[in-house]
């Protein structure tokens, strides 16, 4: 039997730990979803958990990112060392000079907590020698810096091999600050520290230099064994870290990085190289979302036509405004042909194909389709009608149904089955119609299951593989929607292209490699797993707390961060069960078990500068031109890398 709201609040008044009437208790973050979006047959079942806490600048709210009846296990991790191949006395771990991968088949990436922030990048510094350039703001009580693996990354769990650097006297690797003087602490992590995503200081930097000191000159950091931790296990070995500890902002470069079994002779500063010239851009893209707007503005439309040919694009994704006023299906975009013949002229005068634009996520399903193929219909019927210079070129869809709730449930093979479906269906009416037809898609499409460790497929005409393949055997062209701010590293946009450029250029299919200059929001990822707490805490809880509560059809999940006391946190839940009217018997916790830091400042450049963002795409398509499907970047969107050019 449910019990009241009244009877809640009478019941709270009598628990003897609840805080006095002059104490506030924290506030809860909620959010509500649908019992149909996640198929959980009861709270009781709920093993595993996310929540996302997105700070944007209109507030903070809360989001229910997965809820799952069976808790997710891994592959057990494997804990063997090797030594690779080598000759001579010395192996080279990292070199930074070529590719995106260590000679040990891994990586490098910074690490950073708010309100601290890092960037590396490798690239050919102003004095012709390529290195890692790590940029550093360090701001208490945050931290940042960088790792270095020292084992095939993407090997499986099963497969993966540490190094074993037991037969090795020494470490050792080239640094110079930009100004001098920076302070940099070493350190080290085995397999064991780093799979708590943590490492062991060696010692400052300073103390392995002979001049004391980091200077602006390259000097040699040489690193006895001996002086590594003992509580490392030198057979698996799997992180070499930089932390930087100067406050605010530092760079420090980077030269290569090698374990050596005698003393002597260590590995020379390499040469300097001379300048690839060869890493253009490219085609160039973006989406104009702003197309209403436009239509009453040929000042500003001739305004914006130009810049983008003065930037050197030459592909506009164009949305469709619709027309106003006239009564159409939800969905379903219409063309006005005496409004759009201007727009469209505007950008292919310079030199630009124009494709039709629209997107929206439930259109995966399928009570959607239909408006779909009627909005090509209209694209197809306005090109017959306008002069070769106001026709469109192509369209465009950016469908993403993980946005959908339900995708994070049980349905996300339906969706994308649906998506696959539409956009069959789309790609052969964009065709009859002489027009081509492409897609947006996110990287992680070709990702590995975080339950599994194994591929996400999907099964699609009798074919089952991972989704970004489906899509590039459909679709003419497809963008990736690669938003990192760093083009190196394992969370960078070259590993995250990688997959759907080896993929296209068996299929012959041109690929863009998206990059976000609009302003998004911040976000913290909560995990809660295992068994949930029944009734309220009897402790006080060590960190923020999820609390979920069942009604008739939705889920109310709520966040309780950090209490002090006991008291403190008992009034919270109590006060959100009441405000829920929820009862004692609907409600489950659960202690936060990891959290992670997603700042927008790694996604989008909108933090950034014009800078940083040439730097990153020359970078990327240094490494991509290898790949004869890389057909150039597309730019999210161009209002905003408007901004971004002209501070």
């Amino acid at each position: 039997m449910r019990i009241s709201f009244l009877v809640l609040l009478f019941v709270a008044l009598l628990l003897p730990d609840l805080v006095s009437a002059q104490e506030a208790p924290p506030t809860i973050l909620s959010t509500t979803v649908s019992h149909r979006d996640w198929e959980i047959s009861g709270l009781g079942n709920v093993r595993f958990g996310r929540v996302a806490v997105v700070e944007s600048s209109e507030g903070t709210h809360l989001e229910l990112r997965r809820l799952l009846e069976v808790e997710p296990s891994l592959p057990p991790l494997r804990m063997e060392g090797r030594i690779p191949e080598f000759r001579g006395n010395t192996l080279v771990v990292s070199d930074f000079a070529v590719g995106n991968r260590t000679p040990l088949g891994g990586y490098f990436g910074t690490f950073q907590r708010a309100p601290s922030s890092a960037h590396a990048i490798v690239g050919r510094m102003s004095y012709e020698r390529r290195a890692l350039e790590l940029t550093c703001h360090h701001e208490s009580p945050g931290f940042c810096g960088l790792w270095v693996q020292l084992y095939d990354f993407d090997a499986s769990r099963e497969a993966r091999a540490y190094l074993d650097a037991r037969d090795f006297s020494t470490l050792s690797f080239w640094i110079r600050g930009r100004v001098g003087g920076e302070g940099v602490l070493l350190k080290v992590a085995d397999a064991e520290w780093e799979r708590r995503e943590d490492a062991l200081p060696i010692g400052d930097v300073t103390s392995f230099l002979a001049s004391g000191r980091v200077s602006t000159e390259w000097q040699q950091v040489v690193v006895p064994m001996d002086r590594f931790p003992d509580r490392v296990r030198y057979g698996l070995l799997a992180q070499i870290a930089f932390e930087i500890l100067t406050p605010g902002a530092t760079t420090v470069e980077i030269g290569p990085m090698a374990f050596s079994l005698a003393p002597n002779p260590l590995p020379p500063l390499p040469g300097t190289v001379p300048e690839n010239q060869a890493s253009a851009f490219g085609h160039k893209a973006t989406w104009v979302w702003n197309t209403l707007d436009l239509l009453h503005a040929p000042e500003e439309l001739a305004s914006l036509a130009g810049f983008l040919e003065d930037e050197g694009f030459d592909k506009v994704f164009l949305q469709l405004p619709g027309i106003p006023g006239q009564p159409s299906e939800l969905g379903e975009l219409g063309v006005d042909v005496g409004s759009m013949r201007p727009v469209v002229a505007a950008f292919t005068s310079r030199g630009m194909q124009v494709y039709a634009l629209d997107g929206y996520a439930r259109y995966a399903l399928p009570e959607y389709h239909a408006v779909v193929l009627s909005t090509i219909d209209h694209v197809a019927a306005y090109n017959k009608e306008v002069l070769p210079q106001e026709r469109f070129y192509g369209v465009r869809y950016d469908i993403e149904p993980y946005i959908l709730p339900e995708f994070h449930g049980p349905n996300r093979s339906r969706l994308l089955t649906g998506l696959l479906q539409l956009t069959a269906m789309s790609v052969e009416d964009a065709h009859a119609a002489g027009l081509v037809y492409g897609v947006d898609i996110p990287f992680w499409y070709d990702a590995l299951s975080e339950e599994s460790n194994e591929a996400i497929t999907v099964e699609f005409g009798g074919v089952e593989k991972p989704m970004s393949e489906h899509i590039i055997d459909l679709v003419d062209d497809v963008s990736i929607m690669d938003y990192r701010t760093t083009a190196h590293g394992a969370d960078g946009t070259i590993r995250h292209g990688t997959g759907e450029l080896e993929y296209a250029d068996k299929t012959g299919k041109p690929v863009f490699i998206g990059l976000e200059t609009f302003e998004l929001p911040d976000e913290v990822l909560l995990d809660f797993r295992g068994e949930a707490g029944v009734g309220l805490p009897k402790a006080a809880p060590s960190g923020p707390v999820v609390v979920l509560g069942f009604t008739r059809d939705s889920i109310r999940a709520g966040l309780l961060p950090e209490a002090a006391t006991l008291s403190e946190a008992q009034a919270a839940i109590q006060g959100w069960m009441a405000q829920h009217q929820l009862s004692p018997e609907d409600l489950r916790w659960w202690p936060v078990s990891k959290r992670v830091e997603v700042p927008a400042s790694k996604i989008t450049f909108a933090d950034h500068d014009a800078h940083l963002l040439e730097q990153v795409m020359r970078a990327t398509a240094e490494e991509f031109q290898r790949f004869e499907s890389f057909a150039g970047f597309a730019i999210h969107f161009a209002q905003t890398y408007r901004a971004l050019v002209g501070r």
